[in-house]
This record gives structure tokens, sequence and C-alpha cells, in this order.
């Protein structure tokens, strides 16, 4: 035990040796972190987070599980699951993490399900690949549309996959799921989606520090040159600065690399996943086999959707990153942010009958004290 500490601290304090002596490329990258959160993700991605949740509390579940029931008997997933499966769509990495923790916790699913789910819910959302990925940081809508695509198939091929060798669960054992009234529904999804949001940008943030340090080193200025490399170095820990820099790669190869780490993930969102499942205890080792399956899947797809059909990059306007445009029209984007913080500090406040004990205790006390 002694020997371990002693090498963590080894370890720690070697770290802040190196962030000291590289604070200049640590705040260029934190700053570039911050343009990417505040620029694309945050606009792309709170709203419809907070609508997958919604969707997976309240009664519209119930709908859209019915709906969907042809596709979760094929998939071989309890009614319920339905739902999720929507969330998971329209809000991304996440939010589906956040639904299928919460209903392996209620017993909708079991930890057995909740785990092979994770390896074709968490991926990236539409409003991410569309307008963040494809409109903001490769310049192209079109290009956007296709990593969603891609996206889909390769999903479809890993859910189709595992439900050849699953058995399906006998609904007797699952649950009813509980549902709560539309108010607290609301109040309950947005404050989650906040909460995602600031978690996400967290794990952005910090990557992105990392990544303006290493990008100073000796084997990045004078050995990894390459954008192609830069970037698929890049989005190995975190996707959206990984998708940022496939801007600079150009040609179709720019919008394939971008679709392998988009489908990747990155260690930054694992560990979000892994954050948002700690509770109901879901193993991650299926989600984690899936990731590399995932991206080599995409990146094929769309490397041969260009050798058959002969579209070129030029045909999809595909163009350099440019964050710092994207935030030249900023007041939207400031007011989601402002928006957000609100309603992620509005969430710790406890309700009136817990409030009421904590008010009269705290103006006793100012009482004896003054007297």
């Amino acid at each position: 035990m002694k020997r371990k500490n002693f090498f963590t601290a080894i370890c720690a304090g070697g770290l802040g040796i190196v962030l000291l002596f590289n604070s200049g490329a640590l705040s260029n990258g934190i700053r570039r972190g911050l343009l990417l959160c505040s620029g694309a993700v945050i606009p792309s991605l709170f709203p419809f987070m907070a609508l997958s949740v919604f969707i997976c509390k309240s009664y519209a579940a119930d709908f859209f599980s019915a709906t969907l029931r042809p596709v979760t008997k094929f998939l071989k997933l309890p009614e319920s699951a339905g739902g999720i499966l929507l969330a998971a769509a329209i809000g991304g990495y996440p939010a589906a993490a956040k639904c299928i923790n919460d209903s392996v916790l209620c017993g909708t699913l079991t930890q057995k399900t909740g785990a092979r789910m994770l390896t074709f819910c968490v991926n990236p959302g539409p409003p991410f690949l569309i307008a963040a990925v494809g409109g903001a940081m490769l310049g192209s809508i079109k290009a956007g549309l296709m990593l969603f695509f891609a996206q889909l198939f390769s999903g479809a091929v890993i859910a189709a996959s595992g439900a050849f060798f699953c058995k399906k669960a006998p609904p007797s054992l699952l649950k009813a799921p509980p549902r709560s009234s539309s108010s607290a529904c609301i109040i309950e999804s947005v404050s989650s989606a906040a909460e995602s949001c600031f978690r996400m940008c967290a794990f952005i943030i910090i990557a992105c520090g990392a990544l303006g340090v290493c990008e100073q080193g000796y084997f990045f200025t004078h050995i990894c040159t390459s954008p192609l490399y830069k970037a698929i170095f890049a989005g190995f820990f975190e996707v959206t600065a990984g998708c940022a820099a496939c801007g600079a790669i150009g040609g179709s190869a720019a919008i394939v690399t971008a679709g392998a780490i988009s489908a990747f993930s990155g260690i930054s969102v694992m560990l979000q996943v892994a954050a948002a499942t700690e509770e109901s205890r879901v193993p991650l080792l299926p989600f984690l086999v899936s990731r590399p399956i995932t991206a080599a899947l995409s990146a094929v797809l769309l490397r041969t959707f260009f050798s058959i059909s002969g579209e070129t990059a030029a045909a999809f306007s595909v163009q350099g990153s440019n964050i710092e445009t994207v935030l030249s029209a900023s007041a939207p984007v400031a007011v989601s942010l402002l928006c957000m913080a609100s309603l992620f500090l509005l969430s710790f406040v406890p309700p009136k009958s817990e409030s009421e004990p904590l008010l009269k205790s705290f103006w006793q006390n100012v009482g004896k004290k003054q007297k």
C-alpha cells in the first residue's frame, strides 16, 4: 500500500510540474475547449438532451414504446425500452446512458439488457452530427447528414448482432415503469440535461487542455505532423476536439475520419458513461468492445460510398473548422448557457417541505447571535 501511495504521489507531482512548465499551451487548449462547448456542443445538445430525458420519464414513453413494439420485439428487448431507443436517437451520448441507468434502477431493465443496449444506444445524436460536426466543424450540412446515416447503419448492425445471440427476457420478471407528472418530468429533464452538459463540458475542457500540452511536445512538432494523425489522436481522447481537427485534413478523408471518431466516442465519453451508470452497476465491457467495431463500420460505409458513387469532398463543400465564426452571433449561445447554468443551480434547491426547517433554524441562530 505504501509503495502504491508513493507511486501515485510521484505521478501527481510529475503531472503538476508538466502543467506548470506548459501553462501557456494548457491555457490555449482550455480556451479551445471552452469555444467548442459554447459554440457547438451546448447549443446543439442541451435542448435535445432535455427532450430525451423527458421522453424516458413521462407518459410519452408508453406511447413511443407501443409504437416501436416491432423494433423492440426484433431486438429482443422489453417493450418499455422503446422510449429509450427514441431518446438515444435524439439526445446522443450521455442521455442514453442516463436513461438506461434509471431504467435498471427502477427494475424495467436488467443489468444484462442494459449492458447490451449501451453498445448501440450510446452514439452521437443528429443535432451533434448534423449541426455541430457537419455545419460548424466541417462547414457542410450534407456531410453531417452522411455522418448521421452512417451512425444509424453501424448502430443497427451492432443491435441486430447482439439480438441474434441473445435470448428474450421473460416479461414477468420486469416491473411496470413508474411515471411522474408532466411538470415534475419537465423539471427533472431540464435539470438532468444541465447536469449532463456541465459534466460533458468539463471532460471536453480538460481533454482539450491535455491535448494542448501534448501538441507542444517533440512527437507532434517533429514526427507526427500530419493533420490526419493529429485528428485521430485527439479523437481517441475527446470526440469534439477530434471532429474539429478533421476540418484540417481536407477531402473525403475528413468525413471518413470524423465518422470513425464520432462512432468511437473517445475516452472522455467512456468515462461519462461510466459515471452515468455507476449507481446501476451495468457492466461496461460490452460497450467498450463495441466502440472500435462501430468506428470501423462507420468508416467502411463512408469510404464505400465515396468509392462507389464517385462523389468528391468538393460536392460537400467541406472546409476547415472555424469555431470563432460560429461564435460571431453569440447571443443565442449566451442565453442557452445562462439558462442551463440557472436551471442547474436551481436543481440543488431543496423542496419546500425540506427547506422550511432549514430556514427556521437559520433565523433562530441569527437571532441568538444578535442577542
